[in-house]
């Protein structure tokens, strides 16, 4: 296989690699954030299961309650009075199946059916007060399970309320909730269950009885499953609780839908960034070619930015820039370019061009006058190029006013760059700061550094007549500057407001569209002859 087709090859699996790890690290976080809500909402929805069932009990437990403690009064003989007011409690209350009236020495003599003969012996009321529960027990007149509530009153005789056990399993239907592994009501002394629904197991790194507070967690069960569980004593009646339980597994599953849908977004966003990752190689290296191309077909041109002396409107220099005629898409912008420029190296050859270019179309103009200011945008990688470097030499002596434009990341950013700018300085070169005020350079690097002049980034000169924080940083910027003896230069200059304020505080020369826009060699010598600064002898001449 040739070099390039295997370089190409090599690329292609590069990006599939690539995608995959970009898409599997966003997918990744997506389904863990899917899955800690999937997570959060089971287990609220678990908790709200649990107070449903609980707000039932309660409710019933609470009106039954209120009954026996109204019951404190009534005739404990078994006459049509008490009957009534039994029977009439039975039918209030679809969760009471029978009532009954248990005397200090244990004798049922009276129940909401009537009256009970012979009287049937029970265990003897305990001498407390409060509500309590047994159970379950069967029924003498129904022969059906029930759980017992009962209160002893204060003249030994107790009520005791009946509730089927089949009501209570019915309020504890798990076939309603088929995710949970059990439902029960447990003694919350001990932890024994009154009524199950499912298959009772308790955590093992956790004892929960006695219970008297709400308790939620996961954990491992003793029937070696792994188990998010909730219980709480009743309201009503603390002596019981409820417990609901389910299998971590089940509970914190995302839906199959949900994941068929996420596999399917992931393999169509791994294909689509395979795509675009290949799409952008295919442009860049047919960008590199194109530079190429447009270097030894001579497509790169200049254009010029005057400089003006904002107090006379002459042109006293000009700021060069590089622009490209492409033979499809027209006349670009550096900004299209030049980063791909520079990662490839093609800049250097660019950049001697450039300068090389502009000594041929300036010439006319340098030999009117000689102190003409022509300003070329340098980065470190260039100033770390023999080949730049000498041309940059050659042009600093056919060029009296030479200056060259670095920011403020590409002075600070290379320890040899002090000494190469030192260097150049010998040449008779002025350095600038190019976009003053966005970079990170403070008092000591302005002193330390050779650096004779500092352009004014756009965004503090758009600042002006505004009321914003730039403001005052424009004013401090133009202070220091007098200080440490810098010469200035606004860029974006675009309003007569602007233009003005900053003559007012001592900047002078301008650059920006007010006054004119950067343009080619011939618009130049147009500019300059309109204000008289050039013959038409000397234009003919260039």
């Amino acid at each position: 296989m040739p070099k390039k087709g295997k370089r190409a090859l090599n690329k292609q699996i590069k990006n599939i690699f690539y995608a995959w790890l970009a898409c599997s690290f966003v997918f990744g976080v997506i389904s863990s954030v899917l899955y800690i809500q999937k997570k959060q909402s089971s287990k609220q929805h678990l908790q709200h299961i649990a107070h449903k069932i609980q707000l039932e009990l309660n409710s019933q437990i609470h009106l039954v309650d209120q009954f026996l403690r109204e019951a404190e009064t009534i005739q404990t003989a078994c006459n049509s009075s008490t009957l009534k007011l039994l029977r009439q409690q039975v039918f209030k209350n679809p969760a009471v199946s029978e009532i009954g009236i248990v005397n200090s020495s244990g004798l049922l003599a009276c129940n909401s059916f009537g009256a009970v003969v012979p009287a049937i012996q029970t265990t003897e009321p305990i001498k407390a007060a409060g509500l309590r529960y047994h159970g379950p027990i069967i029924s003498d007149y129904l022969e059906m399970s029930a759980f017992v509530l009962a209160r002893t009153r204060t003249d030994g005789y107790e009520i005791n309320v009946l509730l089927p056990s089949t009501w209570l399993r019915g309020s504890l239907n798990l076939a309603q909730y088929s995710y949970l592994d059990f439902v029960a009501l447990v003694d919350s002394l001990t932890g024994v269950p009154i009524i199950l629904k499912g298959q009772y197991s308790l955590p093992l790194d956790t004892s929960l009885f006695p219970l008297q507070e709400e308790y939620k967690g996961s954990g491992l069960f003793d029937d070696g499953r792994n188990k998010y569980i909730f219980a709480k004593p009743l309201t009503a009646l603390p002596q019981i609780s409820l417990l609901v339980a389910s299998n971590n597994t089940d509970l914190f599953k995302l839906d199959t839908q949900l994941l068929i849908v996420i596999t399917v977004f992931y393999t169509l966003s791994w294909l689509m960034l395979c795509i675009l990752l290949n799409y952008y190689d295919k442009r860049q290296m047919g960008l590199k070619s194109q530079l190429r191309r447009a270097i030894s077909q001579h497509e790169l041109f200049n254009v010029y930015q005057p400089l003006i002396d904002a107090t006379t409107r002459n042109v006293v220099g000009v700021e060069v820039l590089i622009r490209w005629l492409h033979p499809v898409e027209g006349e670009l912008n550096p900004a299209l370019f030049i980063p791909e420029a520079e990662r490839s190296g093609a800049i250097v050859q660019i950049s001697i061009a450039q300068i090389k270019q502009a000594l041929r179309e300036l010439a006319p103009i340098l030999v009117t006058n000689p102190l003409f200011k022509v300003s070329f945008n340098v980065n470190g990688q260039l100033l770390s190029n023999s080949g730049y470097l000498g041309i940059l030499h050659l042009a600093s002596q056919e060029i009296q006013n030479l200056t060259i434009e670095l920011t403020e990341r590409d002075v600070l950013s290379q320890s040899e760059v002090k000494s190469i700018l030192e260097n150049i300085k010998t040449w008779g070169v002025e350095v600038a700061i190019d976009d003053f005020g966005t970079g990170y350079s403070g008092l000591h690097y302005l002193q330390s550094f050779s650096i004779d002049l500092l352009k004014i980034d756009q965004s503090f000169v758009a600042s002006i007549g505004l009321d914003n924080l730039q403001s005052p940083v424009l004013n401090a910027m133009i202070d220091m500057a007098g200080n440490l003896n810098k010469k200035l230069i606004a860029e974006g200059v675009e309003t007569q407001t602007q233009a003005n304020y900053l003559i007012a505080h001592g900047v002078t020369i301008h650059q920006g569209w007010l006054y004119e826009k950067a343009q080619k060699i011939d618009s130049l010598f147009e500019l300059l002859s309109d204000h008289s600064q050039f013959s038409s002898v000397q234009r003919q001449a260039g």
